[in-house]
């Protein structure tokens, strides 16, 4: 090839770069979390841990601050490679404990393009045991999910045309409850009778069907962020999830969020006004989000006193190594936004 063809095509490359990256929407801020603690009298010891977000090919964070009046602090990684800030408090003689951290987030918007177009490949299912496992949560013997996928998926034979299909069920069969607590429990046995939950509900039986069908799959548990210039975040933790197309990698998809504007909006799910984004939430997600952590069942690190935590979103809290609700009095949470100018 000649010099100046080369130059050409690298030229080529470095604009078509540059496009893709400027037509991904963005959004920049500050994120805060204020937790303040209120220990029953005679608490001899505190210990809380907080997920901390990663910087990946889709958030980049930066710029971390903390204090407060614990007596340790420390930063950790835990066995699914989640970021822990870990903190402990002996005196408890003076001010309620309190921590405050705060980061700076850069979001951009995640859209697979082309994945569709992928061909039929195996997948390796030693390197993807988890994402097609059971665990305590997705009970993959349910007899309820071969009943499922006996129905949807005749004539699928693509990971991609599979998860559609599951990602069409779940938009048609399942409902968001605002009444439950947080993100849910995302105990896939219980949403399938009641056919109705929140996010970690919702997509826990995406995740599910997926994995049921030979489908690699995975829930992230993040925080919502705002459009707005300041805002409270409190209350923001979602769910969404991500199945892996092999010779393409990661796509995300979530169906929870059609189910949930449709609720919002007062309409059908399956209606033409959300027709746009049902498309949209299968294999994009917009930058109004970031991740904070994945797995369930965690062991935490330092390892907590309690049972495995089901998943990493909200504060987690001992007093005395019994576990404390995050949504109980106890517990005073506010996660605050300040968008960059």
């Amino acid at each position: 090839m000649r010099k100046g063809n080369s130059l050409v095509l690298v030229v080529l490359l470095l604009f078509c770069w540059i496009v893709s990256v400027r037509a991904a929407e963005q959004v920049s801020g500050w994120v805060t979390w204020r937790v303040g603690l209120k220990p029953s009298e005679g608490t001899q010891r505190i210990r809380l841990w907080l997920p901390y977000p990663p910087t990946n090919a889709w958030q980049r964070i930066s710029s971390p601050r903390v204090y407060g009046n614990y007596d340790y602090q420390g930063t950790f990684t835990d066995e699914k490679g989640n970021l822990v800030l870990y903190f402990e408090w002996h005196k408890l003689e003076g001010p309620a404990p309190e921590v405050v951290v705060s980061y700076r987030v850069e979001c951009r918007e995640r859209v697979a393009r082309d994945f569709e177009r992928e061909k039929d490949l195996p997948v390796d299912r030693a390197a993807f045991k988890e994402a097609l496992s059971s665990n305590a949560y997705i009970d993959l013997r349910d007899p309820r999910l071969k009943a499922i996928l006996a129905q949807i998926l005749p004539g699928k034979r693509t990971a991609v045309e599979k998860a559609r299909a599951i990602y069409d069920w779940v938009v048609r069969n399942m409902r968001r409850d605002p009444r439950v607590k947080g993100c849910g429990p995302g105990l896939i046995c219980n949403t399938l009778s009641r056919r109705c939950g929140k996010c970690a509900d919702l997509n826990s039986v995406f995740v599910a069907l997926c994995r049921a069908a030979g489908v690699p799959a995975r829930e992230i548990f993040g925080l919502r962020l705002s459009r707005e210039v300041r805002d409270t975040l409190s209350g923001g933790q979602h769910c969404w999830a991500e199945f892996y197309v092999p010779g393409y990698g990661w796509v995300p998809a979530d169906p929870a969020d059609v189910l949930k504007a449709a609720l919002v909006k007062g309409v059908s799910p399956t209606g033409p006004e959300l027709a746009s984004l049902r498309e949209y939430f299968f294999g994009a997600v917009e930058p109004y989000r970031i991740e904070l952590s994945r797995g369930r069942g965690l062991r935490l690190n330092p390892p907590q006193a309690g049972p495995p935590v089901n998943y990493f979103a909200y504060p987690y809290v001992e007093f005395d190594d019994q576990p404390v609700d995050p949504f109980g009095p106890e517990v005073d949470l506010e996660i605050l936004w300040e968008r960059a100018k």
